[in-house]
């Protein structure tokens, strides 16, 4: 079995898994939402993607946690493969939510509400900012358990001020401008200009992304034993 599959197999068995990929982002469509802008459900998904790509992190940690990477670090397979194969597999499962949210959201909302491939497109590029992000969070920590309860209310409160579970549009202009350094901003900001069908913004939005998924790809990524 290869790295990719096992670290597949090990995400799937956490209880929470499913309910948090597959049932949890349809319950997002039931949301009550503001007129004349997109669902508030396709904001609280960046939440939901949050928090799912944080539990998807864990088995990378608690092997780290365990010094099983230290017994990686002398048989022949490398850390790159080793961390690669993983952050696949969870960036998958994390796609999988994310068209399962889109695919709903066709079939609750009409196919004429938004541009859902471009919605699927941005969702993916969060998703993978938010699992970098969780692998650089986690690599400051020893336990699993206290960097969860603090990420819990930081992330929290990081989703609320940069507009994905209260409306960026009715948060104070100075302070859609402070939160312009939160990479979360930029899902909130991409779905801002997709409802203003702003093609551009869209894209600038996806490109932050990326760059944040780089930096934190960085920090995270280093061995630490």
């Amino acid at each position: 079995m290869t790295i990719f599959l096992f670290a597949l197999q090990q995400n799937l068995k956490q209880r929470i898994s499913l309910l948090l990929l597959l049932v949890l982002p349809l319950v997002l469509l039931f949301i009550p939402s503001m007129t004349g802008s997109l669902p508030m459900g396709f904001s609280l998904f960046g939440l939901l993607n949050l928090f799912s790509a944080f539990l998807l992190s864990r088995p990378v940690v608690e092997d780290r946690m365990q010094k099983i990477v230290v017994r990686i670090a002398a048989s022949p397979i490398s850390h790159a493969y080793y961390l690669s194969s993983h952050l696949l597999a969870s960036l998958l499962l994390l796609a999988v939510q994310c068209l399962v949210f889109v695919v709903a959201s066709i079939l609750y909302f009409g196919p004429h509400v938004t541009n859902y491939l471009v919605l699927f497109l941005l969702y993916v590029s969060y998703s993978a900012m938010v699992l970098s992000l969780s692998l650089a969070w986690n690599s400051m920590f020893r336990s699993y358990n206290t960097s969860f309860a603090l990420f819990s209310g930081i992330g929290s409160i990081m989703c609320l001020v940069s507009g994905l579970s209260f409306p960026l549009s009715l948060l104070p202009q100075s302070v859609q401008t402070m939160v312009r350094i939160l990479p979360t901003y930029y899902l909130a900001n991409g779905l801002l200009m997709l409802g203003k069908q702003s093609g551009s913004g869209v894209l600038l939005s996806a490109v932050v992304l990326w760059v944040f998924t780089g930096i934190f790809l960085l920090i995270g990524s280093k061995r630490r034993f």
